[in-house]
């Protein structure tokens, strides 16, 4: 009985922790290769402590001492940390398997982070854009869509082109910080006059404002991400 006990114990010491379902990561295309997820899903799967100032910020993850403005964040406020910040504060990350997920942590505590692809949906009667990633959604901001029906719906994919400042080659040269092209002249692109109804020449201007959806938009998706633009 002793003898078959061993080998039993050995196998449960380095097999994965069985896991209730793998966790949609979130992957920046300014980051390209690091997995990110909320911090308060992290240390609920993993039971670890953590610390937050007075702004509700995290300082300290289990062991591990945080500078201010080290955690990435959704627009909403939401603290991110990524499996290289899991992994300095102790935690076990595998290598990525033959489909991308990554497991964080041991047999009895841990989670399975899997890579889902980014979509982008623009609403132009709701005048809202929403980013995902699987089922989650990453960035929920208002806009404003081209007046007069300018904007074109269809099914586009971001990029090619994509600039942190760009500028208007048809209308003054007017600034369009944080610029990602979805067809032709029409933009996906911060600006700072964004009403909650069709106001631009054509382009989608998303805030500047209130977590910066625009940068966040900008650093998040990935070139190749469809973009499906709706009137309804």
């Amino acid at each position: 009985m002793i003898r078959l006990l061993f080998p039993l114990l050995a196998f449960m010491l380095v097999m994965p922790a069985v896991s209730h379902g793998a966790i949609d990561a979130i992957t920046f295309a300014a980051e390209p290769g690091k997995l990110f997820l909320p911090v308060d899903e992290a240390v609920d799967e993993l039971k670890w402590s953590v610390f937050r100032d007075d702004m509700g910020k995290v300082f300290q993850l289990n062991d591990l001492p945080l500078r201010a403005g080290s955690l990435r964040t959704l627009t909403d406020g939401t603290e991110l940390v990524s499996t290289e910040q899991l992994a300095q504060a102790g935690a076990r990350v595998s290598e990525p398997d033959d489909k991308g997920r990554v497991h964080v942590g041991g047999f009895f505590r841990g989670f399975t982070l899997e890579v889902s692809p980014q979509r982008v949906v623009v609403s132009l009667k709701k005048q809202q854009l929403q980013g995902w990633q699987g089922d989650r959604l990453v960035l929920q901001t208002h806009i404003s869509s081209g007046r007069n029906n300018r904007t074109p719906a269809g099914e586009f994919k971001a990029g090619p082109f994509r600039t942190p400042m760009h500028h208007s080659s048809l209308y003054q040269n007017a600034p369009m910080p944080w610029s990602v092209q979805i067809n032709g002249n029409v933009f996906i692109h911060g600006f700072t006059s964004v009403p909650n109804y069709p106001a631009s020449h054509g382009c989608i201007r998303v805030p500047l404002t209130d977590g910066n959806p625009a940068k966040f938009f900008f650093e998040w998706v990935l070139n190749g991400t469809p973009v499906s633009v709706t009137r309804d």
